[in-house]
């Protein structure tokens, strides 16, 4: 879903996202990819926020 893409402006600038997508198929896949021509890897370490903590995550939840 073109939508839902997440990146930045420049190496140094916060990767910010918040995507909400409804499926209305039981046993939908879901996939995250790295679009072709992209970089294969995305290191994110403990330090790169400087004094401040660095996270990420992912939530999935399913609605009955």
């Amino acid at each position: 879903m073109p939508n839902t893409l997440v990146g930045r402006a420049t190496g140094t600038s916060q990767i910010v996202g918040h995507t909400m997508i409804n499926t209305i198929l039981p046993n939908s896949l879901l996939s995250i990819i790295n679009p072709s021509g992209n970089s294969t890897a995305l290191t994110v370490t403990t330090i790169a926020g400087g004094t401040h903590a660095v996270t990420a995550n992912l939530v999935i939840t399913r609605i009955q």
